[in-house]
């Protein structure tokens, strides 16, 4: 976290982002900023977690927490626990991991998400060197936490890691 008695200032353009990722049916823009991490998501209609996210990473549900505002377009979302929600333009969100999500209507979504890096959160943090910080709030979700980083480092760097070697990034 970030000391009361130091004065930031950080500007980062989301169109100029740290780190850009495209698919078929999603594009992600990334700026790391002091503090927390700013990813703006376009999901296209069509879009929908569990077929296009879940072969790649291999859960039964998203195991991400997310902290969000929709800015345009409609997403719908349902908990593992069967509770559905509908989100549109103006809502802002705090989902927990354990759920199935997707696009609602022909108008695509657009998601900020924002991940705080402060070390007052609690879980388990990695990071890639490009600056990509990725987090995990419990020990069930540790395997996630290392699928998504070595499915980073392959698709975004082209570097094959080993489940060891992100062990050792992130227990570091």
């Amino acid at each position: 976290m970030l000391e009361a008695t130091k004065l930031i200032v950080a500007v980062k353009n989301i169109e100029t982002p740290d780190e850009r990722h495209a698919t078929e049916h999603a594009s992600l823009s990334v700026v790391n900023l002091p503090g927390v991490t700013i990813a703006r998501t376009v999901y296209q209609p069509g879009w929908k977690w569990s077929t296009d996210v879940k072969p790649v990473v291999g859960t039964e549900a998203c195991q991400a927490a997310h902290t969000g505002y929709i800015i345009s377009g409609r997403l719908h979302a349902r908990m593992d626990d069967g509770r559905e929600y509908n989100l549109g333009p103006g809502d802002a969100h705090v989902m927990s991991a354990g759920h199935d999500a997707w696009v609602e209507g022909d108008e695509p979504c657009v998601v900020l998400d924002l991940a705080f890096t402060g070390r007052a959160l609690a879980g388990h943090v990695g990071r890639c060197p490009c600056g990509v910080e990725f987090r995990v709030a419990s020990d069930d979700q540790f395997g996630q936490l290392v699928a998504a980083m070595r499915e980073h480092a392959r698709s975004s760097h082209g570097h094959e890691l080993t489940t060891q070697q992100v062990l050792a990034e992130v227990m570091a």
